[in-house]
């Protein structure tokens, strides 16, 4: 999934901007500067059938003093150097300043595709005030008001035309190798458990929080079967982040869920789960990844104290009710080698194709035991369904109202699918297309 970022000086539109695009008022909007403190992330849908993760950055301040400003600064310029496409953002009813100026340098330095968007235009056929961007060098920009909702069509051709154009990594057939994501806050015993997994010391081991800076793919092969074990940087809530390099460690933590069929979130009993392990759950959901809380240093738990913390993980993960937990000792080894079936079949699941026929069967026998609702006096119907994807499994039903199903019986539709196809513990996306 791409990434596209908006970026620009403070108080020019952007979580404006960023709100109008994803459909929901996930950035706080407000005249002051500097409202947006840190990097936000949303769902862009563009009309060529893609999806991107839309960023809503601080502003570009390089005159700005204090914390809050350098923190700012910063994260706009990972998000540069992170992002696949750039949105870049102009107030054109204010003078350009040397930020502006600055930023613009910045970008056509950087290899990352950018679309050049002047802001608060209320008229687009009747204001020159954009003018003021040609001298920036600029000339093929678009010309939007974020507050009014203009230009919004053409910006979202632009960004579809570039996301387009970009290379992808298509992870849905890329089963030579199982990718394996092994993620969680410092010092929880990933390092250690990856070399158990693999036999060798091939990941740093160090007590002290932190020491992974980057993410190490690690290919091995295991049971006539390839892997690849990516040990991924700790990743710590933002308060508690000191410096520009564990700021792109936690940014390529995240961003590896995108390149993984299966993440293992490693957790201490002692802490149980924490807010940022619930964030990095709700990513790894979001995106439709096949997860496994693991419990580490087990050895230390009391006989009896499995079953309490398995039932906090799941009350703690209750919007991911199926999720498995299992425990391991990363020190002493203990349950390690179990992680290689897991992981299969895991795999296994969310690679799974269904046969069109048994989708349909299967359809009916849910329909016939919980009858859909009726919306508007007439009553919903599911035609037929079939397969779209993998990883995770994707199934498209065509029904009559497709943006009238339930959450509720939506919900429903999803447990009843997982369970007659045995794929309980992972994602599953159903879509629903009308009939035509």
């Amino acid at each position: 999934m791409p990434v596209v970022a908006i970026v620009g000086r403070p108080n020019v539109g952007k979580s404006t901007l960023f709100n109008d695009l994803v459909g929901q008022n996930r950035a706080i909007v407000g005249p002051q500067r500097g409202i947006t403190r840190d990097r936000i992330y949303g769902r862009l849908s563009l009309d060529v059938g893609i999806e991107a993760d839309l960023v809503d950055t601080g502003g570009f301040d390089t005159t700005g003093e204090g914390d809050f400003s350098r923190h700012m600064f910063e994260q706009t310029m990972l998000a540069i150097q992170e992002s696949d496409l750039i949105v870049c953002m102009f107030d054109v009813l204010s003078e350009l300043t040397a930020d502006d100026r600055e930023l613009v340098r910045i970008l056509r330095e950087s290899p990352v595709p950018v679309v050049y968007v002047a802001n608060k235009v209320d008229d687009p056929h009747g204001s020159a005030a954009s003018a003021v961007l040609y001298e920036l060098g600029l000339q093929d920009f678009i010309e939007i008001s974020a507050r009014k909702k203009t230009g919004l069509k053409l910006l979202k051709e632009r960004i579809g035309q570039v996301v387009q154009a970009l290379p992808v990594t298509d992870l849905e057939h890329e089963t030579d190798a199982i990718r394996v994501s092994i993620l969680g806050r410092p010092n929880v015993g990933k390092s250690l458990l990856l070399n158990r997994i693999i036999g060798e010391n091939r990941a740093i081991v160090s007590p002290v929080a932190g020491t992974t800076r980057d993410y190490v793919d690690i290919r091995v092969g295991h049971g006539g079967r390839d892997y690849v074990f990516v040990d991924t940087a700790g990743i710590r809530r933002k308060s508690r982040i000191q410096d520009m390099l564990e700021r792109e460690s936690v940014f390529r933590s995240l961003k590896n869920v995108n390149l993984s069929h299966v993440c293992l979130l490693l957790i201490d009993p002692a802490e149980g789960v924490t807010e940022q392990d619930k964030r990095i759950s709700s990513i790894m959901a979001e995106h439709g990844r096949a997860f496994v809380v693991v419990v580490n240093k087990s050895d230390l738990l009391e006989a009896g104290r499995r079953t309490e913390v398995r039932e906090a993980v799941h009350y703690s993960l209750k919007f991911i009710p199926d999720v498995k937990v299992v425990f391991v000792s990363a020190l002493t080894g203990k349950n390690v080698q179990r992680m290689y079936p897991l992981i299969d079949e895991l795999f296994t699941k969310t690679t799974t194709q269904v046969t069109t026929g048994r989708l349909n069967r299967v359809l009916a026998d849910v329909t016939e035991s919980y009858t859909p609702p009726v919306v508007k006096g007439r009553q919903v119907k599911f035609f037929y369904a079939n397969q779209v994807g993998t990883v995770p499994p994707e199934f498209r039903i065509v029904t009559n109202f497709p943006d009238s199903i339930q959450p509720s019986y939506h919900r429903y539709l999803v447990r009843s699918f997982k369970k007659a196809l045995s794929l309980e513990g992972i994602p599953v996306k159903l879509r629903f297309v009308p009939k035509s």
